[in-house]
This record gives structure tokens, sequence and C-alpha cells, in this order.
């Protein structure tokens, strides 16, 4: 590994900045990121900007030596999740630790090890003292883990300048472990909150009992309407535009499939449910929409008992949406039928947060077979095509604007932790992930008749809904 130590000396450094999007107490640190990012492009003789954003700038950087050549636009994000809970560590969280084949780090996987594999990529092709085989652009965004906010206004002002390339590429997805894979379909999302209001305060639940409405009831009764006994969907419309698959989809789809035992053991579930029987578990995740309660409170919450009727009650509610349906007819749908669910007496107020646009790749398009062969020769096994369950939100948008291909390709194992404590990533596929993609950048560099698809149009877009509001990413 001594050999390879200068590949990965910048992403220990990089681990070492908690650069936490979330809590204003890390804003010094979400600087000193952009700040080292900017430097190490810089070393790289790549010329930067700094894109300012909402919330948290990013930071681009571009290398061009050949304006015959394709140019790769490559995506990643600085920011990270909160380590808390602290004592579930069992390393320090911003002090990157290796062992055996694993480097432990906030971070090291979502999305630093990522988007460095390809930072190093540049790095090694350049100390080898080649020509660069493509032109280099990379845009990493500090808004990833508080819903991408500026990606919209980053793809409306810089895609016909300063984005402007021939393929876009991103490694923050994951792989199964010894299956390389190119991911081709994203989820979309809506996410709400729904609250409802009875009265101005709580009530004593004797001398109201039975007179005022119960507002933790009522969502209660809210809620089991959203969905039947099987898992579908209950509000009207809610599935009129999602894609039928042929039985080309469902063949594939079926040989990728995980077993029942190894999802419950991966997810460390008690059980499977939730879902469509009907479903395989790979449709299930990939290619059906869902509606899940992520948080529900009301009432009194603390020690022992107090016998009140509630004022409030509220829960947050997303929906994962697949193409093609429209996340502001889903909105819409929504709102309208919660209406229907509540006494008009009741206060309701029902809050978008946030969305994801669903997506879908153009395979068609030579670059993916370049892509295929690259992995296959550095991981020995022919890769899959398969999706993500979850959505990326400057995937759909920013593939939109440019209208090029997009291809996700993630290192990341299962049970890598994301998100949470003991976050760790495989050196091997750091390593494995560098030399893939620089066999990849130098296919690419073909004639352009050997990797230019005449095939590859906006119709892959052209059922694509707009872009929603507050459009971004919630893993």
């Amino acid at each position: 590994m001594s050999n390879k130590k200068y590949l990965l000396e910048p992403l220990l450094h990089l681990l070492r900045i908690p650069s936490v999007s979330t809590q204003e107490e890390y804003l010094p640190y979400m600087e000193k990121a952009r700040r080292y990012l900017v430097d190490l492009f810089k070393s790289l003789g790549f010329k930067t900007k700094i894109l300012k954003g909402k919330k948290h700038d990013a930071v681009f950087a571009e290398l061009t030596t050949n304006d015959l050549r394709p140019t790769v636009l490559i995506y990643g994000h600085y920011d990270v999740q909160p380590p808390e809970p602290m004592d579930e560590w069992k390393t320090p969280p911003f002090e990157p630790t290796i062992k055996g084949d694993e480097i432990y780090a906030r971070g090291s996987m979502d999305n630093k090890g990522q988007h460095m594999i390809h930072i190093m990529t540049v790095k090694k092709l350049l100390e080898e003292k080649k020509k660069l085989p493509v032109n280099f652009k990379f845009i990493i965004e500090g808004e990833e883990e508080v819903g991408s906010t500026s990606i919209e206004t980053f793809a409306k002002k810089y895609s016909k300048n300063l984005l402007k390339c021939d393929y876009l590429m991103v490694s923050d997805t994951g792989m199964r472990k010894g299956q390389p894979s190119i991911d081709i379909g994203l989820r979309g999302l809506v996410y709400t909150e729904v609250s409802l209001q009875t009265a101005s305060h709580d009530l004593h639940s004797g001398e109201y009992g039975g007179i005022a409405e119960n507002p933790a009831n009522l969502l209660a009764h809210l809620i089991s309407k959203l969905k039947d006994e099987s898992g579908k969907v209950l509000i009207p419309h809610f599935y009129d535009n999602v894609a039928k698959l042929s039985k080309r989809q469902l063949q594939e789809i079926k040989k990728i499939t995980k077993a029942k035992e190894d999802l419950i053991k991966e997810g460390e579930l008690l059980g499977v449910g939730g879902g469509e029987e009907r479903y395989s578990f790979g449709e299930r995740k990939w290619t059906q929409p869902t509606l899940d309660v992520n948080g529900i409170w009301s009432g009194y919450m603390g020690e022992g008992s107090k016998t009140i009727i509630p004022a409030k009650a509220s829960a947050k509610i997303s929906m994962r949406l697949v193409p093609y349906q429209d996340n502001d007819k889903i909105y819409t749908l929504f709102e309208k039928y919660v209406k229907t669910l509540v006494p008009k007496f009741v206060k309701l107020e029902v809050i978008r947060h946030a969305d994801c646009l669903p997506y879908i790749a153009p395979t068609n398009d030579p670059v993916f077979d370049l892509m295929k062969q690259s992995l296959k020769k550095y991981f020995g096994k022919e890769p899959i095509f398969k999706r993500v369950s979850g959505s990326i939100g400057f995937v759909p948008i920013m593939a939109k604007a440019l209208n090029v291909p997009c291809l996700m390709v993630g290192f990341a194992l299962p049970g890598d932790n994301a998100h949470a404590p003991n976050e760790h990533f495989s050196l091997t596929n750091y390593y494995k992930g560098i030399e893939v993609m620089e066999d990849f950048y130098h296919a690419l560099a073909m004639p352009s008749s050997a990797y230019q698809s005449s095939e590859w149009p906006s119709s892959a877009y052209q059922k694509l809904p707009n872009l929603p509001k507050n459009s971004g990413r919630l893993d």
C-alpha cells in the first residue's frame, strides 16, 4: 500500500475536516473543506471557481487540454452527515482510522472517498506524464446532505457554459461485494409534513373526552387511509403515470433481486412488509412508488402519565416516485386527498419540504459499454445494470439541463454505514476504482465515432416532468 500512499493522503486530509452542512457550528469547517479542495485542484493545474450556493458554496474545477476530446463533468459533495450519536463510534469520526482493508471516518464513503477516486485518477494520469485522455470538469457541492438546494440554480445558470460537457459522471452509490455495477435508475421523492390542530391548547381528558376531537386519533385515521392492507397507496390517480416494465426489464430485475433472507440480514430487519406482495422485492425497491410515515408526534411523551387530549398532531410523510410520475401532480393529489380525511373544522396544514425527480439512464448509448469493459477488466466479473431505490437530486436535474448521458458508478459496499456511526470505505475499492476510471477515461478518448451515439437524443427526457420547486436529495 505504501506505493499508493500518495493517492490516499489527500483523502485522509479531507476526512479530518468536519464539514457538516446541517449545523451552523461547522460553518468554518465547510469553508476549510472548500479551500482544501480548491488548493488540491490548483496543484493539479485546474482552474477553479466558487459557485455561490443558497446555504453552502460549491467548488468548480476545470482542466481542458484538448478541445477536440470529450469533456467529462464529475459530481461529488464535500458535506457530510452529523456524526451523532457519538457514543456509538468505535473510532473518532473525524480522525480517519485504517483497520485492515477499511478506512473508518464520517464521509469516507459518502461522499469524500468516492469523488476523491476521480480526483486521484487525474493526479495519477498527470504524474505518469501522459497527456490527459479527456477534459475534466468537477462540481463538488456542499449542500447534498441538506437537499441540494442550489442545484437547480446551477443548472439554469451554468449548463450552457461552465458545466457544459459530453458526459456526466457520478460516484455516490454502491455495488454488491465483488459484483461491479452501473446504476441506471433513481426513484424520485416528494417529502411532506401534515399537521392537525383541534384546539388552542391541550385539554383535560376527563372534562373533554368524548366532546373534544383528538387530533392524534384523527391523524391515525388519516394515515390508515393512505395505504390498504396489501400496501397499495390509496391516493386517487397516484399510479396513473407509473412506467410499465417490459418482459426483458422484469427478467433483468429478477436476475439481480436479492433473496428475502439477504434483505433481512442486510437491513437487520425483523421481517419483510410494507409493499405489495404481487411485486418482487426488486420491483418494490426500484420500479414501484411508495408512501411512508417518517415521523409522528402528538401529546405527552414524557415519563409517567398525563391525562390530556392533545391540541396538535403532526407527521412527516414521504413518497418515493418512479418514472414517469410528476412531482407537482403527486403533491397536489396528496394534498387534495388528505383534505377529504379530516373534519372541516380541523385546522389542517400540509407542507411540502423537498423534492427529487426520478431518473432513468439512456443505456443504449455506447458509453455504457465502455464503462462495462473497464469495470470487468479490474473486477473480473461482468457488470450488471441496477437501479437505486433512493434519490440523488443532482442527477435528473443536471442530466436534463445538460442533455448528456449520466453514468452512476458507485464503489461503496453494503454495510458501509452511510449516515450511521462507524461509516467506512473499502481501500481495495478505492484503489481499484482509480484503476477502473483511468482505464475508462482512456477508452473514452477513442475517435468520436467509436463512442458517440447518433441515438443519444433529448427523447430520453421528453417524458420527464418539469423541475419541481425545492429540488434536492434526501437519502
